[in-house]
Parts: structure tokens; C-alpha cells; sequence
């Protein structure tokens, strides 16, 4: 019996000649795609930018010039003093952040007996030494003092500066040298 071909595998086993260039739709779509670009970007650089963004930087600079006349110089120099007052503040906020965990050994470590005038601290590289002017009633309360200091943790060196009996009812001013380890 012979063999017959359907239509399908006819229409399949028919050798299709390829064309030459590119499928015309491909390059119709490629075409859509630069044109929609290329309207898209006249329209941001000549219509967005010309027209609203250059627009609004002249508002911008008209009112920030009328503000600006309208501070006098007095004002002027405040604002400037005080932004300087906020920049000092946080550079000693800053500062302080260093110092702060030995002003709390020195707070924890006093007796109450002993009130302190001034405490002055210095900081290096390899030490932090605290110096620390104070007053009580007897000379055995700073030799206390002394003590725990000397016990206190991270601390290195403890010495008596100088102490002066003033009076009885002032009793006797005293400064101690602290020196911390860092």
C-alpha cells in the first residue's frame, strides 16, 4: 500500500527559504522603543528642566534672598555666636564621654565626710590623672580617703598634693593627685 502524507507533514517537511535581513517586525518595534526614548528624554531635558526645574531654583533663590535681607547684622552675628555655643558644647559633650567613667569611680569612692571644690582632669595617651581640692574636718578622714582610693579599680598612683588646716570651723582644705590607667 502506498504512503500518504497529511497536509501537516506536508506543509512541514516543505523546505522554507530564510530571508535576508532583519524580521520587520523586530525592527518596527525597535523603531517604537527609540522613538519613545528619545521623545522621553527631549521631553526631561528641554521641558522638565527648562521649564520647571530652573523655575523653581529661581523662587527658591528669591526667597532665600529676601530672608536673608530681612535678618539684620545683629541678628546675624547671634545666630552665628550661637551655633558656635552649640559646636563647643558638643565638642566638650564629646569630650566628656572620655572622662566620665572616672568621675564615677571618684563619686562612688568618697566618704561623706569629705566634700570636693574642684576636680581638674587631664588626659594623655598612656594616663589619665585627676587632681581633686577638697575640704573636711580631720586629717584621718583624708588618709581614709587615700586609702580608697588606692583601692579603687583602674587606678595607678594616689597622692597628697597638700593639705592645710584653715580653721575649726573650715577645717582642713586638701588636694589629692589620682592617676588612672587607661
Amino acid at each position: 500500500m502506498p504512503y500518504t502524507q497529511s497536509a501537516l507533514q506536508t506543509e512541514l517537511s516543505r523546505q522554507r527559504e530564510a530571508a535576508a535581513g532583519w524580521p520587520w517586525r523586530l525592527m518596527t518595534l525597535s523603531v517604537i522603543v527609540l522613538l519613545a526614548v528619545v521623545a522621553v528624554y527631549l521631553g526631561m531635558r528641554f521641558g522638565f528642566e527648562e521649564a520647571y526645574l530652573k523655575g523653581a531654583l529661581a523662587d527658591e533663590e528669591a526667597t532665600y534672598a529676601a530672608t536673608f535681607k530681612s535678618v539684620s547684622p545683629e541678628d546675624q552675628k547671634r545666630v552665628f555666636d550661637f551655633y558656635s555655643q552649640l559646636s563647643n558644647i558638643d565638642t566638650l559633650l564629646k569630650k566628656q564621654g572620655k572622662v566620665t567613667p572616672y568621675a564615677v569611680i571618684i563619686e562612688q569612692n568618697t566618704l561623706n565626710a569629705i566634700t570636693f571644690s574642684n576636680l581638674d582632669i587631664k588626659t594623655s595617651d598612656t594616663a589619665i590623672v585627676a587632681v581633686i581640692v577638697g575640704r573636711t574636718a580631720t586629717y584621718s578622714s583624708i588618709v581614709q580617703q587615700l586609702g580608697l582610693f588606692k583601692a579603687a579599680p583602674d587606678v595607678s598612683d594616689v597622692k597628697l598634693l597638700g593639705a592645710r588646716f584653715v580653721n575649726p570651723t573650715d577645717g582642713i582644705n586638701f588636694s589629692i593627685q589620682i592617676t588612672f590607667d587607661r
